[in-house]
């Protein structure tokens, strides 16, 4: 199902209407620096930013300023109260495409004859985005479907006006120190793969069996996906019926009700500390309760993706925080940050002041929206930025908390997550993990066989001789002065033979090779 692509947006015609969209509120100093009017002055003061105006100046801008604005309503580590709740205001809903207008992408994807494949096709759109419009229809065989249709040239201004923002934040971080810091090149950058991502309506198809087949093992609906009909600019997928979470309203004191929305969190919490892909935006209109009390999702048009590795830091940090580990806490949030240059010792002494808030507290009183407040407050303080692919977690947890306590008030979304927690780490230390992180570990030491020889003719020479060569840098010699006087040890090279020969005789014996571990850990621990 090839479409014709779209016509590319000339990049100069749209940087004079976002010079003139800047000029109009009352930018001139900003427009002047980027280069849309003469001006004296390349200086770019962030004082000069004021949330009204730039909020107007997203609105303006389009879809791309509209799904901008929503991201940064999520970014309470960059911005202040006042800046979210403006943020916030703006709202992905615009005035739909006539069918006329769709019809053409319809053809163009599935034949002139494209009706023949449908016995009723409603052309009253169900919903208008900025990306997409919906409709629903019936195939022939009698399946009730939910058709996705990309609104005809959306593509092609979205992906000019990403181009052109990134140009435009690449002049202000070489103009301002203070923006600069905020890497906003490397946020446009990762925004706009999101948003290509988002325009490709066979990739959320995907996304959506992906996270579909890992719903269904924990009982969560999610629509099924008809490929013989969906593509680039179209997918057609299920029609789940049931009630629309956002039609549940506020608590009513019906157990079904506490029960779905105790079942929605857990499916949430799954996905980002189990499986790794998650729905990014499991607002109420996305969800439904089908039959008494049981869960679907629908739209997985923003989709979040967690690596092994960033799911251990997560971990990490949690962990740190229940034990009160603040040195542990400081290290995960600075490499998260890059590792900036900040005062650590000051951020070490915030952050325990943080987490002594919450130190003795029920855990059943804890909210993460109030953990996170006060995190991104410090966070904020220290100018430490968060990467990119973290925003969309916490858009989705505070998503979550917040609709979940608004139909069952008792829930604790900490609480909940503990057993989860548990499993993961019962996953990462289980026999097969533990055999699988061994034989990684032969294979990095059997990469060493090139160097083996010269390993083997010291050692040779150690045994023979019975010394060790070494050879000080003059420098170092002064600060091994203070160790003169203490003894040897071979505990270390001692751990080592016994891991490495744990490693080679992890295929011939678990047995044998998880001996090999435990005596080297002996070795270690025990005091000389």
């Amino acid at each position: 199902m090839a479409s014709p692509p779209e016509k590319p947006i000339s990049s100069i015609a749209r940087a004079a209407e976002i010079g003139q969209i800047l000029m109009r509120h009352g930018a001139k100093n900003l427009a002047g620096a980027l280069g849309f009017i003469p001006s004296s002055s390349n200086v770019i003061d962030p004082r000069e930013f004021h949330p009204a105006a730039v909020v107007a100046f997203l609105r303006d801008i389009g879809p791309v300023g509209i799904k901008l604005g929503q991201l940064l309503a999520t970014r309470s580590d960059l911005f202040t109260e006042h800046w979210i709740t403006a943020f916030s205001t703006l709202h992905d809903q615009v005035s739909s495409v006539p069918f006329a207008d769709i019809e053409p992408v319809l053809a163009s994807s599935w034949g002139e004859d494209w009706r023949s494949d449908f016995a009723q096709f409603d052309e009253k759109p169900l919903a208008s985005a900025s990306i997409a419009q919906t409709y629903s229809a019936r195939l022939r065989d009698g399946s009730e479907v939910i058709v996705k249709v990309r609104r005809p040239g959306t593509a092609a201004r979205m992906e000019a006006d990403v181009r052109l923002l990134i140009r435009l934040a690449g002049i202000v971080e070489a103009r301002s120190p203070d923006i600069a810091r905020y890497r906003p090149v490397e946020f446009l950058r990762t925004f706009g793969r999101n948003l290509a991502w988002e325009m490709d309506l066979a990739a959320e198809s995907r996304a959506c069996e992906r996270i579909g087949a890992y719903l269904d093992t924990i009982g969560v609906r999610s629509p099924a996906i008809h490929w013989e009909l969906t593509g680039l600019r179209v997918n057609v997928q299920e029609r789940l019926y049931g009630r629309p979470a956002s039609s549940l309203g506020s608590p009513s004191g019906d157990p079904r009700v506490a029960a779905f929305a105790k079942s929605y969190a857990n499916a949430v919490l799954r996905m980002i500390i189990l499986n790794g892909e998650f729905h990014g935006d499991p607002h109420p209109g996305n969800v439904f309760m089908i039959g008494e009390q049981d869960v679907g999702f629908i739209d997985f048009g923003s989709v979040g993706t967690l690596t092994k590795a960033r799911r251990d830091e997560i971990v990490r940090l949690v962990l740190a925080i229940a034990g009160e580990e603040t040195s542990d806490v400081t290290n995960v949030l600075l490499a998260w940050a890059g590792e900036p240059k900040v005062d650590r010792d000051a951020l070490a002494v915030d952050l325990d002041q943080l987490i002594g808030e919450f130190r003795g507290t029920v855990l059943s009183g804890i909210e993460f929206s109030q953990i996170f407040s006060r995190a991104f407050d410090l966070l904020r303080d220290y100018r430490l930025v968060l990467p990119p692919d973290l925003a969309i977690l916490l858009r989705t947890l505070l998503t979550a908390e917040g609709f979940v306590r608004s139909l069952a008030p008792d829930y604790n979304i900490a609480e909940e997550t503990r057993p989860i927690i548990t499993e993961l780490l019962a996953e990462r230390f289980s026999l097969g993990s533990a055999r699988s992180g061994l034989k990684r570990l032969r294979g990095q030491l059997l990469g060493l066989s090139a160097s083996l020889p010269d390993i083997l003719a010291t050692a040779n020479s150690i045994a023979k001789s019975g010394y060790v060569p070494v050879q000080l840098d003059p420098l170092s010699i002064e600060q091994l002065a203070g160790l003169r006087n203490e003894r040897q040890s071979l505990k270390g090279p001692l751990a080592a033979a016994l891991i490495i020969a744990s490693a080679l005789l992890v295929d011939q014996s678990w047995l044998l090779a998880g001996g090999a571990l435990v005596i080297a850990g002996v070795v270690l621990i025990r005091k000389s």
